[in-house]
């Protein structure tokens, strides 16, 4: 038999290779590379106003919101060799904070908790990220294929940050928007200033920062940090602030009611003791009085 019959025979029951097999190395490697090999656990906080329909993922608001998003942060991870893709589960209150997952293939070795943190936070995004609360968790796999995570990275390591909201009786006027003004950076300071009288009692106390103000009398959106290893819970930084309104340790007019202290594991904790005496009354209203000479 003739070799020009013979060799398409064998190439035929598989004795020869084919050039161009669909089965061939490159097209094995590249089945193998589209496995997700890391997955992390990511969570950012945007510097907005966060809107009850985001809560629903099939919102035609919230598409736009999260497509522009993915968008944004996939070219900055883009330039990783292993990336796949960046998705958001779901967008949560305080400013707004966004909860997603960051996949990469075998293609190249694991990225570091430390990296995928800073090149994030090094971004260029059109909303504006608020980078001490960027948080980025390994998820690893058990025996079982259980999923469970491992350790968290935040920019500032060893740091524990809490979400601080409350309302103060007072008017809400548009310069307050504007981190930037007279108005809003005198308010700030006086605002830190009286918080500090009751965090800084926390030995383990770092900073306190005000990220803005919103209208609704005058809703505070603040944070607090401590280091994590003596970190406070977030029921007694709520406690610890009502009993200073309370007690008139914090001369600011806050309606107890309102505020809202809420750890890194999403949990929030509330505390709102009665103000019911005649001396609290009087107090609030002179704490209502120095807050508008603080801000004219």
């Amino acid at each position: 038999m003739e070799w020009r019959i013979i060799v398409p025979v064998l190439c035929l029951i598989g004795f020869l290779p084919v050039p161009g097999n669909a089965a061939d190395n490159s097209t094995t490697n590249s089945t193998t590379n589209s496995t997700t090999a890391f997955e992390f656990n990511i969570v950012f906080h945007i510097n907005d106003t966060f809107n009850e329909t985001y809560s629903n993922m099939a919102d035609n608001n919230t598409i736009t919101l999260k497509n522009k998003i993915i968008t944004e942060v996939s070219q900055v991870y883009t330039p990783l060799k292993n990336f796949q893709r960046f998705d958001i589960l779901q967008f949560r209150n305080g400013s707004i904070v966004v909860d997603g997952k960051l996949y990469f293939n075998s293609s190249d070795s694991k990225p570091s908790l430390a990296n995928l943190t800073q090149i994030l936070n090094n971004g260029n995004f059109t909303f504006k990220l608020l980078t001490n609360l960027t948080s980025i968790t390994e998820v690893t796999t058990t025996a079982a294929n259980t999923s469970t995570t491992t350790q968290a990275v935040t920019t500032s390591a060893g740091i524990a940050v809490y979400n601080l909201t409350f309302k103060m009786t007072g008017n809400f006027t548009n310069d307050l928007s504007n981190m930037s003004s007279s108005a809003a950076t005198n308010l700030t300071n006086f605002v830190v200033g009286q918080l500090d009288q009751v965090f800084k009692g926390f030995k383990s106390h770092k900073r306190t920062f005000v990220r803005q103000f919103r209208n609704g009398s005058i809703i505070v959106d603040a944070g607090v940090e401590f280091d994590k290893v003596s970190s406070p819970s977030a029921t007694e930084l709520a406690k610890a602030l009502a009993d200073g309104v309370r007690n008139g340790v914090v001369k600011l007019p806050i309606d107890t009611q309102t505020i809202q202290v809420t750890d890194s594991t999403g949990f929030t904790a509330n505390k709102s003791p009665v103000l019911a005496s005649m001396l609290t009354a009087l107090w609030m209203t002179l704490a209502s009085l120095l807050l508008s000479a603080v801000m004219h």
